[in-house]
């Protein structure tokens, strides 16, 4: 249902939310609307009606908000996406950007309201991705989305790829990159690393980087996750994780991130795919349900080859390692546009995965459980050098 141009359609936003969560009675799209709502609490409910179960996790073990740390308990009430960014792309009607035109201002009513349509569809929990240095207007913004929707939001701290701004301090050693980053992490909350990207070819500053946040990451604990070039790269995961596990990294505190941008002509028999499962890293299926045909340069890959690669995954014993998410950036996604926001993955996905014979235990397991074991962690108390 979400891979189709909506572009077109404008409504106003009290009008569509109006229908979408009190069941407003229509002909047309609302009727749409009330279906697909109903759709998607029955998604949910069937997903997260048995409540959280504890996980074995280390003593002392939270998940960071940022509010508070959270027992990973908490957390496991629904569906948690590892991998999102709630700074971009809400707007009602959509809008189209210019290169190097600046996002409109965050509409805040919008996303809370998104996001409390989302948790009655089973969402508890959503890590907000950085590709830059957060101004304090953002950080603010964050606090107050978290404390409107009642929805976790677990905010993610780094930088992309290279070329890098001026704010990562590229030209410092690792050791002053890794002390911000501490630093960062502490005063801003973040819970995790991410996303932390590379380009098709390994930049000698990139590099640099992901050892720099390998330093702060031994220093907090928090986990990592990471970007790989949408244009789908096998072989790029690999090259992350040879520097990571060089510089210290616990594999089980990694995710390595977009590889369901890999087309199986890229990857034949998913053996690249396999060979990262091998290797221990959580697996991020974070570009899921995404229609990226109208994006320059980003591979475009059938939600069938997606279930495929879920099966291979599967197959190999890795189940424990899959990690969810939309990386979500597309206004004609949300659901006052008609789309299912951030509930897309319960409504598109998941029944995907039921119809190829995987079992509930499983995706509970893929979208209640990884996530917070890939989340929790115990903190440290952290230093910087002078």
């Amino acid at each position: 249902m979400v891979n189709r141009d909506i572009s077109s359609i404008t409504v106003n936003r009290r009008t569509a939310m109006t229908l979408l969560l009190r069941g407003g009675a229509g002909v047309g799209f609302g009727l749409v609307a009330l279906q697909k709502e109903s759709t998607l609490d029955a998604a949910g409910q069937q997903l997260i009606g048995k409540g959280s179960r504890p996980l074995r996790l280390p003593s002392g073990s939270v998940v960071r908000t940022i509010l508070k740390d959270v027992s990973p308990d908490v957390v496991g009430s629904g569906a948690t996406w590892f991998h999102e960014h709630l700074n971009i792309g809400f707007s009602s009607p959509p809008r189209q950007r210019q290169p190097g035109q600046p996002p409109p201002p965050l509409d805040l009513d919008l996303i809370v309201d998104e996001l409390r349509a989302s948790a009655r569809d089973g969402v508890a929990c959503v890590v907000d991705a950085a590709t830059g240095r957060r101004s304090a207007q953002q950080l603010e913004e964050l606090r107050t989305i978290a404390t409107r929707s009642g929805v976790h939001i677990v905010i993610a701290g780094g930088f992309y790829r290279a070329p890098y701004p001026a704010a990562a301090n590229i030209e410092k050693s690792e050791e002053e990159i890794a002390d911000q980053l501490v630093q960062d992490a502490a005063s801003q909350r973040w819970g995790a690393f991410g996303e932390i990207g590379t380009s098709l070819e390994l930049h000698q500053d990139e590099r640099k980087m992901l050892r720099a946040v390998s330093r702060a990451h031994l220093r907090t604990g928090l986990p990592i996750f990471t970007h790989n070039p949408h244009e789908g790269c096998p072989k790029c995961p690999h090259d992350q994780i040879d520097v990571f596990e060089s510089a210290g990294v616990n594999p089980k505190q990694l995710c390595v991130g977009h590889l369901t941008d890999n087309r199986a002509e890229q990857d034949p028999g998913w053996q690249s795919l396999k060979a990262l499962g091998k290797r221990g890293v959580f697996l991020g299926f974070d570009t899921l349900v995404q229609d990226y045909a109208t994006y320059k340069g980003f591979s475009v890959v059938p939600d069938a080859d997606r279930v495929k690669m879920v099966l291979a995954v599967l197959d190999g014993g890795y189940e424990d390692q899959l990690l969810f998410a939309h990386d979500f950036s597309n206004a004609r996604q949300i659901k006052a546009n008609w789309g299912s926001g951030l509930s897309t993955i319960l409504l598109d996905f998941v029944p995907k995965l039921r119809h190829a014979g995987v079992k509930e235990d499983t995706i509970r397991k893929i979208v209640l459980d990884n996530p917070r074991r890939f989340l929790a962690f115990v903190p440290k108390k952290t230093a910087t050098h002078e």
